[in-house]
């Protein structure tokens, strides 16, 4: 078994294995962040997060951005900032609360209850493109705020569209994790390591596929998602480093060899 591992194997066989490794690692990378950007955007929030994943695969709905910092009493929460009025957020949740959105912005009918003038006089100080203490997003126009006055309903993706993806996945990310465990045994590393490691890819993999479907009818599952995923990617992370390392780490290493 001593003559199978990495280490031995010639140069240019480990220069293949090496090669072929970083761009398994930089596969996973691109895939998350293929994933942040394409999903990211789903509740309305910058960044992937948790309700962009139940949004997928459960479905979500997102309050308004913008009525949700006002019910909160944003921006009271921050040090020094005066809170807004009673009255001029009244009026303001009134507007974002009606079905006239988009007609009301600037109706100079509203008298003093104007939303583009309440939301000048309040929030302009940070969320002004010429504030000297620029927050995002600015507030300024229209098309601003567009974005961030309704409610974002998130419907989880179509099922045959689920069940081509969980295929498409079940086939490609069966053959990378089997050939990444494979390597990975080949390693002068300890065997509990690569239980450990192996378990992680396998288990954490079935469990993110089989949470894809169980998440349709119940939001727990999503933990199951993140928690498969994250497990998985971390273990082809460490398999794929511990593969670099026992490729190239000279013979003397190798005496934690078959350790449990």
């Amino acid at each position: 078994m001593d003559a199978l591992l990495l280490r031995k194997l010639p140069l240019g066989l480990r220069l293949s294995l090496t090669a072929l490794t970083l761009v398994l690692l930089g596969g996973y990378a691109a895939s998350g962040l293929h994933m942040a950007e394409h999903h990211g955007p789903r509740d309305g929030q910058e960044g992937l997060t948790s309700s962009d994943i139940t949004g997928v695969y459960h479905g979500v709905q997102s309050p308004s951005l913008l009525r949700s910092a006002l019910e909160r009493g944003h921006p009271s929460e921050i040090d020094g900032a005066a809170e807004v009025p009673a009255t001029d957020r009244e009026a303001l949740l009134s507007w974002l609360g009606s079905d006239r959105v988009i007609e009301d912005w600037d109706n100079l009918d509203l008298g003093d209850r104007v939303p583009a003038d309440l939301l000048d006089i309040n929030c302009m100080d940070c969320h002004g493109r010429s504030s000297s203490w620029r927050a995002e997003p600015p507030l300024e126009y229209l098309d601003d705020v567009r974005a961030l006055a309704f409610d974002n309903d998130v419907s989880p993706t179509n099922e045959a569209i689920l069940l081509a993806s969980t295929h498409a996945h079940a086939l490609s990310l069966f053959g990378v994790s089997l050939a990444a465990v494979l390597l990975l045994v080949l390693t002068r590393f300890k065997k509990s390591w690569i239980s450990g490691i192996s378990l992680a890819i396998s288990v954490g993999l079935l469990l993110d596929l089989v949470s894809w479907w169980l998440a349709r009818d119940s939001a727990a599952w999503v933990n199951g998602i993140l928690i498969g995923g994250a497990a998985h990617a971390l273990g082809i992370g460490l398999a794929g480093i511990l593969v670099l390392l026992d490729l190239w780490l000279p013979d003397q290493a190798r005496s934690h060899k078959g350790k449990a």
